[in-house]
């Protein structure tokens, strides 16, 4: 699967789950993009293109299938993080 930008779907995936608590609120994912060295330009292409795929329906769910796994570990590792 050909990154966006750049950005792979695991590096897409570890965003999405720090952005949790956030994800409706556009400028706080912009921030934690930002603070990962990802300007917002370059976030709002990559969050717009990884989701046209992840809900692509001739892609049949594939891409779903491999983003929720990574996405599960990235909130797993979060939480590790958070004891």
């Amino acid at each position: 699967m050909d990154p966006i930008n750049g950005i792979g779907l695991e590096k897409y995936a570890e965003l999405c789950a720090k952005m949790q608590d956030v994800f409706e609120d556009t400028e706080a994912c912009a921030e934690i993009a930002k603070s990962e060295g990802i300007p917002r330009h370059v976030w709002n292409e990559v969050h717009h293109g990884w989701q046209e795929r992840i809900t692509d329906p001739e892609d049949m769910g594939k891409t779903a299938a491999k983003f929720v796994p990574l996405w599960q570990k990235a909130l797993d590792k979060i939480k590790l993080q958070n004891r």
